[in-house]
């Protein structure tokens, strides 16, 4: 799973990185995998049928997982930056 986890972020960061421009999208570039997670880790719980019983973990997985998932996407975002991109 945090392969998965890091694998996406990695390429959110990436895709930012490469299509925008100005100060805005360092925010984007962490913002964007944290926002996915939570949005995957709502749909889990909310929607699809319930998997086992016990206490919900939600949130504790998009405290660590979404702060993880942030900081790579925007690793990822400033290591592309510097690259020069063809215009």
């Amino acid at each position: 799973m945090w392969l998965i986890i890091i694998s996406a972020s990695a390429l959110m960061g990436f895709a930012v990185a490469r299509f925008y421009r100005g100060n805005f999208p360092a925010v984007l570039a962490a913002f964007l995998p944290w926002t996915s997670l939570l949005a995957w880790l709502l749909f889990s719980e909310y929607v699809l049928p319930v998997q086992s019983g016990g206490a919900s973990m939600w949130p504790v997985a998009q405290l660590f997982g979404g702060s993880v998932a942030a900081l790579t996407g925007w690793t990822t975002f400033r290591i592309f930056r510097k690259k020069s991109w063809p215009d």
